[in-house]
């Protein structure tokens, strides 16, 4: 009995039956409708379909559905630019940063750029909130010795939340934990390559000094050895959000900012940290989901109150050998 092949596609249907769809209907019907990582394992099943993943049209119709942001006039033409333009830019910016080491060498000589673009997008309970774009200037003389520090709400702005206080603390700040997300990708023009600097979900949720808000904090936990800041062997991409609440309102987001801190706590200057992005941007591992995030940064603040309790023994010791050799200085006849 003679025996033939079926190329099967789509939930093992046979490609063959595509033939009879338009191209656009498969792509505006079925693949838009697919999220990055199921479309990359379609595009394995049959040529056509490989075609059809590979339009640059699918991909900004993701890219435009995941970030409010990226539709952005200047983000938009600046993802044009990209090898692989919104395809390249989707596998860069939508796996979150992994905590583990980049590769030491992926960027033998820092690349000198002129400015680089946060792409910034707050969802609550799956739905867009907020969007922003900011552009940081790298070229000014004073960025490389300067604090580097991205504030992206003015000091005379604020964002209503989807989220009444009524006046239950743990449980506002419950519910920020579970619902609120926040994307922060950092996109290099001249290096033409993006990565997603913020956890997704917070990592800490806690009641602020001020005593009538809550801070959020998402963070990615870096290398700082493979670019060269040998004081520290990891460094902390920190976002802090700051709430305002009042009761029987809606909170306020207040404050957004992010910076780049060591192992010291201490808040990196602009050229160790666009070392440290271009870096994570081109050797960085990426996650295709990122719930051990918490899990993380909670092992991460273990490994800091280690290094704490140990400098405190130092410390002690150095003073204790002060004190006697002061007193054996004293207390010789030769003083």
């Amino acid at each position: 009995m003679a025996s033939s092949s079926v190329d099967h596609g789509i939930g093992g249907t046979d490609t063959s039956s595509l033939d009879v769809l338009h191209p656009e209907i498969i792509e505006t019907r079925v693949l838009a409708k697919l999220d990055g990582r199921s479309i990359a394992s379609v595009a394995c099943t049959s040529n056509l379909l490989r075609t059809l993943c590979n339009r640059k049209s699918l991909w900004r119709g993701i890219c435009n559905s995941t970030w409010d942001s990226v539709k952005h006039p200047l983000v938009q033409q600046t993802i044009c630019s990209f090898p692989g333009s919104y395809r390249s830019f989707y596998n860069d910016s939508f796996p979150v940063l992994c905590s583990s080491r980049t590769k030491k060498g992926g960027l033998r000589d820092q690349v000198k750029t002129r400015e680089l673009i946060s792409a910034v997008d707050i969802h609550y309970e799956k739905n867009p909130v907020h969007s922003k774009v900011l552009v940081t200037n790298v070229h000014a003389s004073s960025f490389p010795q300067s604090l580097f520090c991205v504030d992206l709400i003015e000091s005379n702005e604020t964002v209503e939340m989807p989220l009444k206080y009524e006046g239950d603390e743990n449980k506002c700040m419950l519910k920020l934990e579970e619902k609120l997300t926040l994307s922060w990708i950092v996109i290099d023009p001249t290096l033409k390559r993006a990565a997603n600097v913020s956890s997704s979900r917070p990592v800490c949720v806690k009641p602020y000094w001020d005593g009538t808000s809550i801070k959020v904090i998402y963070a990615t936990i870096l290398s700082g050895d493979s670019c060269g800041i040998y004081k520290t062997e990891f460094v902390e991409c920190r976002i802090v959000a700051i709430f305002g609440c009042e009761e029987g309102k809606n909170i306020e987001l207040r404050k957004l900012s992010f910076c780049v801190v060591d192992m010291e706590r201490t808040r990196l200057k602009g050229e160790k940290t666009l070392r440290i992005l271009q870096e994570a941007m081109v050797s960085g591992q990426r996650k295709k989901r990122n719930g051990e995030a918490k899990e993380v940064y909670s092992k991460y603040l273990s490994i800091l109150s280690e290094r704490d309790v140990k400098k405190r023994r130092q410390n002690m010791l150095y003073s204790v050998l002060w004190i006697i050799t002061v007193s054996f200085w004293f207390s010789s006849p030769f003083a």
